[in-house]
């Protein structure tokens, strides 16, 4: 029996491993075309319905655009001859995922200054406990903090390290009947899970 729930673990953690590795393929690839042109060239490993969105240096809305069917690619070229000199960003969304790019426009030149990319956690609740995993682009720094929400109180707090995959579990079992919130953060992003617990 022991040997089975062993196997039953490996092959729940292999699911989990694969739920968010299964994301994380998101590639946005920017290019200089004709005088005030960019070529956008935007791909993912399955098909999906995109979200773009260009934003100027006081955050207004200057381009959106949601696919209206599920693709693996997608290729526009944008006019950047209307715009102001000056940063602006470009945000490509997809289910759990983002890419924001940040695109410098200088007497027509088009220069991609900063590019990072995003792909939230995947929690899981079962059984008592919550399994992390998370893939860390940036390689930042990354923690999990989990506070007792009736007492305003903190009651772990780990490191998981800077590696590209990261993965943790949390024992809820020993914690009384109520609500509680785990925390990832990384050195840009703050993401949020809360877990009820009924006796």
């Amino acid at each position: 029996m022991k040997k089975l729930n062993n196997v039953l673990a490996t092959v729940a953690l292999i699911l989990i491993s694969g739920a968010v590795m299964a994301s994380g393929n998101l590639k946005v690839n920017i290019e200089q075309s004709a005088y005030d042109e960019a070529i956008v060239k935007i791909s993912n490993v399955v098909e999906s319905q995109f979200e773009v969105e260009i934003r100027n240096v006081n955050n207004d809305i200057v381009y959106y655009k949601q696919t209206q069917r599920p693709s693996k690619n997608l290729t526009q070229t944008f006019d950047f001859s209307r715009l102001r000199d000056g940063d602006y960003t470009l945000e490509v969304r997809l289910d759990n995922e983002q890419n924001l790019s940040v695109i410098s426009i200088k007497s027509g030149k088009v220069t991609v200054t900063d590019q990072e990319k995003e792909v939230q956690p995947y929690f899981a609740f079962k059984n008592d406990r919550l399994d992390i995993s998370y893939l860390n682009h940036e390689k930042d720094e990354v923690m999990l903090y989990v506070y007792d929400n009736k007492m305003g109180k903190l009651l772990q707090e780990i490191a998981l390290g800077t590696d590209f995959a990261l993965h943790s579990a949390v024992d809820f079992s020993k914690l009384n009947e109520g609500s509680y919130d785990a925390v990832l953060v990384s050195d840009d992003n703050v993401y949020e899970y809360n877990v009820l617990l009924k006796q």
